[in-house]
């Protein structure tokens, strides 16, 4: 169980916020299927400055022009301190043959072997930084 710390948020300006979603190679898109509300974790890299992401066909079929968030973090569970960013795009279907070439160069070999691209041209991002009360 994670220590009830107190803490202190601070907003992360676009750049800081670009900067944690080219750390980490992991996050979390949030989308509307049927109607409902999901959430699935997956890996991505970032390319030209649109986020790009492997996905089982079920996935292209539901992403394809839809308004995604799409989350990432790095919040320690111990601390709850960290750095959060969402970032809220249109997700696209990746069929031009030299972009998704261009595109599985930058995935890792597993991620991209047996799935389609999507990519999300961001829109909107924003950031939030959990800090110790005293800053730290």
């Amino acid at each position: 169980m994670p220590a009830n710390h107190a803490s202190e948020t601070r907003a992360l300006s676009v750049e800081e916020s670009l900067d944690l979603l080219h750390s980490v190679c992991f996050g979390r898109i949030a989308f509307s299927r049927h109607a409902l509300p999901a959430i699935r974790p997956v890996r991505h890299t970032v390319v030209n400055g649109c986020i790009v992401i492997a996905a089982d066909p079920a996935m292209i079929r539901t992403l394809h022009r839809q308004v995604v968030a799409y989350e990432v973090d790095t919040i320690d569970h111990q601390t709850t301190l960290g750095r959060c960013v969402i970032i809220t795009g249109v997700a696209d279907t990746v069929t031009d043959r030299q972009e998704l070439a261009k595109y599985q160069a930058h995935l890792q070999p597993s991620a991209a072997q047996d799935n389609q691209l999507i990519v999300i041209d961001p829109d909107i991002i924003t950031g939030i930084e959990y800090v110790g009360s005293n800053g730290a």
